[in-house]
């Protein structure tokens, strides 16, 4: 056995990376095995098109249908490649020594590398893509779910890190809903843009695949169950781009949501926590600690699939028609980024079903704030009678004298000259009431989840 060098490969330390289901799709094994059905399936349409022998293109087949992708035939094409440095000619030659006379001759005419390899990638995308649907309907079900069980339950908004003004946790939930139904949005509109067979030729112009060759790719693509590009995007690799920043912002989501869930779960704060697992271990040295490791563990699949999004959009950048330093980096971020963003979507659904939301420190800690939460409310509404600036200023000055005494905002306010006699002591006291206090939170949350549907 290989020894493993890169952490996603470690058999104690993968599974932290990937989900089986998207790994196997990136598997050397299934790339090369790919990689040989795209160029059997090209054989086969241009040979309906005249372009090499009929009989070439049944061989070719054939040969396939008898392949195993196993341990031997990887080690030949890596030696062939250690031997021509060329990414491909060793599988070329692998297939067409198993060929029958001069049939495997005709292995990749007209193309190129890139061909096959770029087609291989829109096909597994496609599937990854439509997976990820799936995971991130999920996902929508479990915040739909919170969003309607906690439409009411007042907890405080923060601000910089502070207590501003209460909020419902229903509208937090409901804002990560919103966000991640555009992420499935994003994911259904980019099919028609990422899911695009390559078949350019040497340079893009496809000389090399005779005067039908718009119909032969158009042909290439249907078998693929690809859309047929109306231009040669080998150098064009925006599409590419487009679906990592999209991985970028989905896991980006994910990271948000377990940020928050990370500073909820501080025992000071103590309104979220992660669902606990009798065994887990926060600490070797500090047997009493339950740490946040799903909400950690987002941030850094998410810091990773920036990363990779980011040298995507280096790739952008291309040497005139073809350039390798830009597109085989691909080989290496793509797979990675699709991975951790698979890996991203299942920690989140776990965390999202086991999740514990503690309504009654959630009360508690508005109360800590000894009533300045409701400065706003009290500002607002003596702005309707001296003018906004003059109330900001009053209300300001009465928030700092409070914490300075170590009064309650209350006590402060009703003593204030101003502002009691401005207000009955019924609307006082209303003020600091917290049903009231919510704004429309619970109404938008109606709105967000009404907003979901899935007939798209």
């Amino acid at each position: 056995m290989m020894e493993s060098i890169h952490i996603t490969d470690s058999i104690i330390f993968g599974g932290s990376w990937n989900t089986p289901k998207i790994r196997t799709h990136f598997s050397e094994t299934n790339r090369i095995r790919g990689w040989i059905e795209i160029m059997v399936i090209l054989a086969e349409v241009q040979a309906e098109f005249k372009l090499i022998p009929k009989k070439a293109a049944i061989d070719i087949r054939r040969t396939y249908d008898s392949l195993t992708v196993d341990e031997k035939l990887l080690l030949e094409v890596a030696a062939d490649f250690k031997k021509t440095n060329h990414s491909f000619i060793g599988l070329i030659n692998a297939i067409k020594h198993r060929c029958g006379q001069n049939e495997g001759e005709w292995l990749c005419y007209g193309v190129t590398v890139q061909d096959v390899t770029d087609t291989y990638m829109s096909c597994v995308l496609s599937k990854v893509r439509r997976s990820y649907i799936v995971d991130i309907i999920e996902i929508e079900k479990l915040l739909i779910q919170l969003a309607k069980e906690h439409r009411n339950t007042i907890m405080c908004g923060r601000t910089h890190g502070q207590p501003g003004i209460p909020i419902t946790f229903g509208y937090k939930v409901a804002t990560w809903l919103d966000e991640f139904d555009r992420h499935r949005q994003r994911l259904l509109e980019i099919e028609h843009r990422l899911e695009v067979v390559q078949l350019a030729g040497g340079i893009g112009s496809l000389s090399s695949l005779g005067p039908e060759a718009l119909e032969v790719r158009k042909t290439f693509s249907k078998r693929l169950n690809l859309n047929s590009p109306l231009i040669s995007w080998t150098s064009t690799r925006d599409r590419l781009s487009e679906w990592l920043n999209i991985l970028a912002m989905i896991t980006s989501t994910g990271d948000r949501i377990g940020q928050e869930i990370y500073n909820l779960q501080r025992p000071e704060i103590g309104e979220l926590n992660e669902g606990f697992v009798d065994g887990t271990i926060g600490s070797i040295t500090m047997p009493q600690k339950k740490n946040p490791e799903i909400s950690e563990h987002l941030g850094t699949l998410s810091k990773t699939v920036r990363h990779h999004a980011a040298h995507m959009l280096e790739n952008l950048v291309h040497d005139h028609e073809r350039d390798g330093r830009s597109w085989k980096s691909e080989w290496l971020i793509i797979p990675e980024a699709t991975m951790f963003a698979g890996k991203s979507l299942y920690l989140l659904t776990n965390l999202l079903e086991s999740l514990q939301v503690n309504s009654k420190k959630m009360l508690e800690n508005i109360h800590a704030t000894k009533g300045f939460i409701h400065a706003e409310t009290i500002m607002l509404a003596l702005a309707q009678k001296i003018g906004k600036q003059s109330a900001h200023e009053i209300v300001y000055k009465a928030s700092m004298s409070a914490s300075e005494q170590e009064l309650s905002f209350k006590e402060v306010i009703f003593a204030h000259q101003i502002i009691s006699k401005r207000f009955t002591t019924n609307e006082i006291e209303g003020f600091f009431k917290l049903e009231k206090s919510t704004g429309v939170c619970a109404e938008m949350t109606d709105l967000i989840i009404n907003s979901i549907n899935y007939s798209d």
